[in-house]
């Protein structure tokens, strides 16, 4: 039995015309893309074309940023599959991403039923970060899955080189863990207010 995958897929692009054009072309497979499952399967392109549509198709849920249509650059999608299908859809994300090479495409997957997620950032049809969190404690609820988007959303929204803030980000990120310990680490956060009066 394969589990489900949920996936959410943040878009930032340049333009109000780029993010619209990706919007399209994340709900049609391109004819490589279809090609490679029609040999995967061993079936006819044009035969199963209608099926791979509606399997990697990822539908617009809402405009990030500013809204109106005519100033809108960034758009977050969703996506609904069987695990089994997993290399299929994300070989459609990178070809989406490998056709708009300056876009970004953050993707986060939830696999409620194997109590695991992950975030990944794409651009120019690569895989450029990932971080997977296997081992979730409850199902449903983030375990060791940091935030990996955080300074590619900001390089974006400040108009910065991509990729210039992540070394500082994660620098900064391994700080405040580090500060974690010696503060609550051995003891309770009630012993430390009471060090404190």
């Amino acid at each position: 039995m394969s589990n489900w995958i949920d996936v959410t897929m943040d878009v930032l692009a340049a333009s109000p015309e780029e993010i619209n054009k990706i919007e399209a072309a994340l709900q049609e497979p391109c004819q490589e893309l279809l090609a490679w499952v029609a040999k995967k399967w061993s079936a006819d392109a044009k035969e199963i074309a209608t099926d791979v549509k509606a399997l990697v198709t990822f539908k617009p849920t809402s405009n990030l940023g500013y809204d109106h249509p005519s100033v809108n650059k960034a758009r977050r999608f969703c996506n609904s599959f069987k695990e089994r299908c997993w290399g299929v859809v994300w070989s459609h994300v990178d070809f989406v991403s490998r056709d708009f090479p300056e876009a970004i495409f953050l993707g986060e997957h939830w696999n409620l039923q194997a109590s695991s997620a992950s975030r990944t950032v794409i651009r120019a049809g690569r895989e450029i970060r990932s971080v997977y969190d296997g081992s979730q404690r409850a199902q449903g609820y983030e375990w060791v899955l940091p935030n990996i988007f955080a300074p590619y959303q900001t390089e974006y929204d400040l108009g910065l080189e991509f990729g210039s803030l992540w070394d500082q980000w994660l620098s900064e990120m391994q700080s405040e863990l580090a500060s974690l310990k010696p503060y609550y680490g051995e003891s309770t956060v009630a012993e430390h207010h009471a060090s404190e009066e």
